[in-house]
Order: C-alpha cells, then sequence, then structure tokens
C-alpha cells in the first residue's frame, strides 16, 4: 500500500483541526444559543471551510442555526439553490434562512442572462419555503409565516418565532439596493416587487413588535440580508422606509433590539442607529456576520430569565482544508 496519500491525509487532517475554531464555554444555566451565518460559501475552495463551519455549528449545542443570505455565488442557479438545500436538511439542527441578492435579483448577471429575476424568485420559494409554516434542517422547528397573513400572502420566506422572551423575525430585504439595480430588460414589475416586498417587509417588523408588546417579551430581534445603511438612516435610499420604520419602533421599544445581516462581509457589532438629535440608541444593537472570503459564524447566547443578549461569540474557520 502507498503510505504518502495516507500520511499527507493525516497531515491535511491536522491541518484541519489545528485551524477549527476552539470548543466554545458550556453554556450558563437558564440560556440558550442560535448561530448566524451568510453571504457563502461562493467558492470551491470555501467549500471545506463551509462543511467545517457547518459540523462545528451541530456540535456547539443550538437552538438553531441561521443563514441570512446569499447562499450561493452571484449568478446563482436553481441547481445550487437544491445543492444547498440539501446540504442545510442534512444538519441535525433548525435552520432558518431570509433570502439574499444573489440567489434571484442579481442572476441577471450571468454570462447570456440567465432570466428574468421574479423567475428565479418563484424558484427560490419553491425550493426553500415549501412549507412555510417549519423552518428546514434536519430537525425542523415550527414558525409563523407571513403567508399565513391576510395582506401578504405572497411571502411565505418572512417567518417570526418566540423563544426565551425574545420575537424572532426575518425580513425579505436584500442587497444590490434592494433589488432596484438596473438591468437589460427590467420593466414596471420588477418595480413593483421591490415596493410590495419592502411594504410587506415593514409590515411585519409592525407585526413582530406588536407581538412582543402583547407578550411582554423583552426584546426583538429581526434578521435580513441587507446592510441596510442604519448610520445614514437608509441614506435617501430604497432602504430609508425600512430604516425609518425601524428606528421608530426602537424608540418606543422598552426592551432590548438587534438587527441581523450580511451582505457587506464585514463582521461586527455595534450601534449604529440614532435620532434625530443624532443620540445614539441605547438599546438597539447591530450584529454583521461573517462573508466570503471569511467564512464563519456567530454564536449568540440569550439570558432567557435576564431578558437579554448577553454573549456574542465570532467563530471563524480558518484554513483552506
Amino acid at each position: 500500500m502507498d503510505r504518502f496519500p495516507l500520511a499527507l491525509a493525516a497531515v491535511l487532517l491536522a491541518f484541519g483541526a489545528a485551524c477549527a475554531p476552539p470548543a466554545p464555554d458550556r453554556l450558563p444555566p437558564d440560556t440558550f444559543a442560535f448561530g448566524v451565518y451568510g453571504d457563502g460559501p461562493y467558492f470551491f475552495w470555501e467549500s471545506a471551510r463551509h462543511r467545517r463551519l457547518l459540523a462545528d455549528a451541530e456540535s456547539t449545542n443550538l437552538e438553531w442555526l441561521i443563514h441570512v443570505g446569499d447562499i450561493v455565488w452571484s449568478p446563482g442557479s436553481d441547481k445550487a439553490l437544491r445543492k444547498r438545500r440539501s446540504q442545510l436538511d442534512a444538519l441535525d439542527l433548525p435552520v432558518v434562512y431570509t433570502p439574499g441578492d444573489n440567489e434571484w435579483t442579481d442572476r441577471y448577471k450571468a454570462r447570456g442572462n440567465s432570466g428574468d429575476p421574479l423567475d428565479h424568485l418563484d424558484v427560490l420559494r419553491r425550493v426553500f419555503f415549501d412549507d412555510p409554516h417549519n423552518s428546514f434542517g434536519g430537525r425542523p422547528m415550527p414558525v409563523t409565516s407571513q403567508a399565513s397573513s391576510g395582506d401578504f400572502t405572497g411571502f411565505p420566506e418572512n417567518a417570526m418565532w418566540q423563544r426565551g422572551g425574545f420575537v424572532f423575525a426575518t425580513l425579505h430585504i436584500v442587497g444590490s439596493w434592494n433589488g432596484t439595480q438596473h438591468f437589460p430588460g427590467r420593466t414596471e414589475a420588477h418595480d413593483e416587487e421591490v415596493e410590495l416586498r419592502t411594504d410587506a417587509a415593514i409590515a411585519w417588523m409592525d407585526r413582530a413588535f406588536a407581538a412582543a408588546a402583547a407578550e411582554s417579551a423583552s426584546g426583538v430581534i429581526l434578521i435580513a440580508h441587507a446592510n441596510v445603511r442604519l448610520e445614514t438612516g437608509g441614506a435617501g435610499g430604497p432602504y430609508e422606509p425600512i430604516v425609518t420604520a425601524l428606528a421608530t419602533h426602537v424608540s418606543r421599544f422598552p426592551g432590548q433590539v438587534m438587527f441581523i445581516h450580511g451582505d457587506t462581509h464585514h463582521q461586527r457589532l455595534d450601534q449604529p442607529l440614532r435620532d434625530n438629535a443624532g443620540t445614539v440608541h441605547e438599546n438597539f444593537t447591530r450584529l454583521e456576520t461573517f462573508g466570503s472570503p471569511d467564512i464563519g459564524w456567530v454564536r449568540v447566547v440569550v439570558d432567557s430569565i435576564a431578558g437579554r443578549v448577553v454573549e456574542f461569540e465570532p467563530r471563524l474557520v480558518r484554513g483552506w482544508f
């Protein structure tokens, strides 16, 4: 038997193990954790690190894992979407996903034009939101879908659930300026889609805060793909109505509010939201997760007795294998 391939495999396995994040601390009593990642993997050389990311998350006592969008490289394909769904369904975890722009709005960038983004959006919904009343993953958990609401039944991707005194909600808000960028063949139908999807996201945000008030919840955690330019209030662009609505809710809500997103591939934790006088909203936190070429995730720990998010642990997967 040739020993060289076996020796090489042993070296690669050892290298991969050395590049894995260290084991996290055990969860304190009365807490639970969930994981967040997104904007990747994009390229084939990121696949091995992505597999190690999933293995790390699966072994870390999470209640669920969230992907914040851009689940494939742009321009994506229907085949790539189905492959990623199958990969995430193999996890022994509930998986929650909110779409990014790579999956549908930006597929016009494909060579020779890959078709209408609205057609790709229909495929995306069929692949990932075939059962809007449950997450996917190997252990689906029940969620409330906006598809069950009276006004926006066409948005199964917007989900809501509660745990430990917090209301969680996903909002379909994407990068590429929320899908407003021009492309050959853009029509009024594409502009109308942006308007309706934005209205749906704001209505779903309103419902999340209403649910939090009705339940005397400690906090609201919103999840979307787009960096909505919180620092500038949306800067007069397509995100401005979303940021305005968010700021209004934050100013009135007595508890903790978090906005989790991806899009700009810069892992950070800060408080960028300010009122009209320029004062920081102290009850608001923004978490952006890693993005390609960084492959990593963030473990978020919630104290369900104190009603507070108490820990953020970035877990970057290093190396190439």
